[in-house]
């Protein structure tokens, strides 16, 4: 008589479908990328950060309450900044649906620019664990012997990317709108900022998707833990100083820099030219404070280079998807 009993048996158990087994490997990743210190710190950063945003938003809509601490404490400022504030309460009481529109929108854009660079480098921190290692280990070859496509497998580990980028960027940006227009003292804000709200999830959606793509053609590239993060951040700072030199020499090598083509993804989305003109005409004083800004500023502003971005950066992707398929397959 056996010890074990080997007759079959019907499966009793929960049956997960092929979004389970990419569920798993996205949470898998996800969590091995939250398990350094420095990522989980950064995470808190982005968080406190879109808090901060909320915090600013709640103070520009307590302009429109005469009694509040807000109206009180702008009484104290020097003559040119009360008359600023004035204006600005004014244009804000007076054309809700123009000015809430408009002020978010510039708001937002800076504020999605500005998380950026820490999202790109909390992406650099986990680019190992997303197909370096797995290289390293030959992990591929376990993958594909539990019925784990190619395609599955990628799938998973663009999602590991796109779920941090999301814990770092999308979701501070989203909380701090929804934040700052639940605390307005109109709820009609929601509405007026409906146009923000769009632009911002085109911007920073496209944005996730490009770098979680690039993210994994360099993950691929090496299975030296050391060697892909290095590569990702000489990719990004190298593209920065190009732009400054492309600048003055040859303009079309900035789009060489992903975020530099990313910011004009966002220019083009934000339409912010737009916004600070209708600013500038509504609010006479604020032409003057911006007349610090330079005429290359303004070009830049007002024409974005979309077109170069975006072959760029399908180039890139193409050459990342390259790279990707002569890496990640099974031996």
């Amino acid at each position: 008589m056996p010890l074990h009993d080997i007759h079959y048996k019907h499966w009793t158990g929960t049956h997960l479908g092929i979004w389970g087994r990419r569920w798993v490997i996205a949470k898998n990743g996800l969590s091995a990328c939250l398990q350094n210190k420095i990522t989980r710190n950064l995470v808190v950063v982005c968080w406190m950060l879109g808090l901060s945003m909320s915090a600013l938003l709640f103070l520009i809509g307590q302009l429109l309450v005469p009694d509040s601490l807000v109206v009180q404490w702008v009484g104290k400022f020097n003559p040119r900044l009360q008359e600023f504030a004035r204006m600005l309460t004014e244009w804000l009481a007076s054309h809700p649906e123009i000015s809430v529109a408009t002020t978010q929108n510039v708001l937002f854009y800076f504020f999605c620019t500005y998380l950026m660079p820490v999202s790109i480098f909390v992406l650099g921190i986990a680019i190992p664990s997303l197909i370096t290692r797995d290289l390293a280990s030959n992990a591929i070859v376990i993958y594909s012997s539990k019925a784990v496509s190619r395609g599955d497998y990628l799938l998973g580990k663009f999602c590991t990317a796109f779920g941090l980028l999301a814990m770092t960027w999308l979701g501070p940006i989203c909380a701090a709108w929804f934040l700052g227009n639940l605390l307005a003292p109109d709820w009609r804000f929601f509405w007026h900022a409906r146009a923000p709200l769009g632009h911002l999830l085109v911007y920073v959606g496209a944005g996730m998707v490009i770098l979680s793509a690039l993210a994994l053609a360099v993950s691929a590239i090496s299975n030296s833990e050391k060697a892909t993060p290095a590569l990702w951040f000489m990719w990004w700072i190298l593209g920065g100083v190009i732009q400054e030199i492309a600048l003055h020499t040859r303009p079309w090598l900035r789009h060489l820099s992903f975020s530099y083509d990313l910011r004009q993804i966002g220019l083009t989305a934000f339409h912010l030219g737009d916004d600070l003109k209708t600013a500038q005409d509504s609010i006479p004083i604020f032409g003057t404070m911006l007349g610090s800004i330079s005429a290359d500023t303004r070009e830049a502003l007002n024409n974005a280079t979309l077109g170069g971005s975006l072959v760029a950066l399908a180039m890139m992707l193409i050459l990342g998807a390259w790279i990707i398929r002569k890496r990640v397959k099974p031996e």
